[in-house]
């Protein structure tokens, strides 16, 4: 694999001037902020690993390091995400490099996608604003990144310590659950479990459920049993709703892909006896149980989303012409739902995110991404329920799991003949 080692080795002097450096800049860092001396170790080692191992380097424990901050969101600032995410995208396009592509569909979609984004960035006006602009193109890049030729021959090698990372990551985020540590009852207020994810539900509920799609792709049944288990669980525990037809979409597919439908059910019923031991369907009960008029008209439909997603189209409806064709601007739902609600809330689905702030002209090119990573070889098994979500709830705003589970994609892709694994 490219970039996996220096031509030439790095000398002792060297090494030496860095660690001096390094260690000077972490102890006044200390001394003023934790936060800061913590993430110039990690830029630290990041460094090292790329000047060791390339690109590779990087992209390796950026990605194996999303879906801890995933777990451990509420602990950590707000952006750390989105800049792991980018940092990771930026190695991989790099060890993919040249990109080339069987269909020009992807390269045109994600272009026109980064421009009409970029266009509304020149209007940015505060950090909000910046930190989306940011996350709607670390989408297409991981998009690009996965899809490409190159990419069959070089992800299914990164497969194993990015699974075992997820795994360790659920097993973890069990345990603080088990310990009754973190967060529990404090978004929904129906017994939800989000251990150290204080921040909401939304995101652990994302990643949980891409664990347990990424762990079927796996041929041992108790791996299987053990990552679909590990994945499912935290799902429940989160209360979010939209993560269980996630989940429903990849029991559907597992069970039509597999060749051996008896011992599908029986890795599906111990999911549901271990699921329901852990309490998560007393969280799911409660949490249907809370709103049992919800579906009696459009506007309180899932949780309220009907009325949301009407403001929002309302909005963008009467903005005119131009804003039908090129969108809103970034974070403009948000703006609309203030106005109207009182409450700066998300659009709660990517189809009236990126419809209404980036267009007809952005929704095409949002359509025409997930049609060509779908297309690629990337594994649908993990593509279709992240899609799902997108649709009922939105991905675009948890960056690290949509990340890290198009990431996984890719990496549990079947590999060509004679690539390495």
């Amino acid at each position: 694999m490219r970039g996996l080692a220096l031509e030439r080795p790095i000398g002792t002097t060297t090494l030496a001037a860095v660690a001096t450096a390094a260690a000077t800049v972490t102890g006044v860092l200390i001394a003023r902020s934790p936060a800061l001396a913590g993430a110039a170790m990690v830029t630290l080692a990041l460094g090292i690993a790329v000047m060791r191992f390339g690109a590779a380097g990087a992209a390796i424990p950026a990605f194996a390091a999303l879906p801890w901050l995933v777990i451990v969101e509420g602990l950590l600032p707000k952006a750390i995400g989105t800049t792991t995410a980018a940092i990771a995208v930026g190695a991989l396009l790099y060890m993919v490099w040249p990109l080339a592509f069987r269909s020009p569909l992807l390269p045109i979609a994600s272009a026109v996608f980064i421009a009409v984004v970029l266009a509304h960035a020149v209007y940015i006006a505060d950090g909000e604003q910046a930190i989306q602009a940011a996350k709607y193109i670390v989408f297409p890049a991981i998009v690009l990144a996965v899809s490409t030729e190159r990419a069959r021959d070089v992800l299914p090698a990164l497969k194993v310590p990015m699974l075992a990372s997820c795994l360790a990551a659920m097993i973890f985020h069990l345990g603080v659950v088990a310990a009754g540590a973190g967060a529990i009852s404090t978004y929904y207020e129906a017994g939800e479990r989000l251990g150290f994810a204080a921040e909401g539900p939304h995101a652990l509920a994302l990643m949980a459920m891409i664990v347990a799609a990424a762990g079927l792709t796996v041929r041992h049944t108790g791996m299987q049993l053990a990552f679909f288990s590990l994945g499912a669980v935290p799902v429940a525990l989160t209360g979010v709703r939209s993560a269980l037809l996630g989940l429903a979409v990849i029991l559907v597919i597992y069970l039509v892909q597999a060749t051996n439908r008896a011992r599908a059910l029986l890795v599906l019923g111990i999911v549901g006896a271990v699921a329901v031991a852990a309490g998560g369907l007393d969280v799911i009960s409660a949490r249907f149980s809370a709103h049992p008029d919800e579906f009696s008209s459009f506007a309180t439909a899932g949780s309220g989303r009907g009325e949301i997603w009407e403001i929002a189209f309302d909005a963008w409806g009467a903005a005119g012409p131009a804003a039908w064709v090129f969108g809103t601007g970034l974070r403009s739902t948000i703006e609309f739902e203030l106005a109207a609600l009182g409450s700066a809330i998300v659009g709660h689905s990517d189809i009236v995110e990126v419809l209404v702030q980036l267009g007809v002209v952005g929704f095409a090119a949002w359509i025409g991404l997930w049609a060509g990573v779908l297309r690629s070889g990337a594994r649908a098994l993990i593509l279709l329920p992240i899609l799902a979500f997108a649709v009922v709830n939105g991905s675009l705003e948890y960056v690290a799991p949509l990340t890290a589970g198009v990431f996984l994609a890719g990496v549990c892709m079947e590999p060509r003949r004679g690539a390495p694994t």
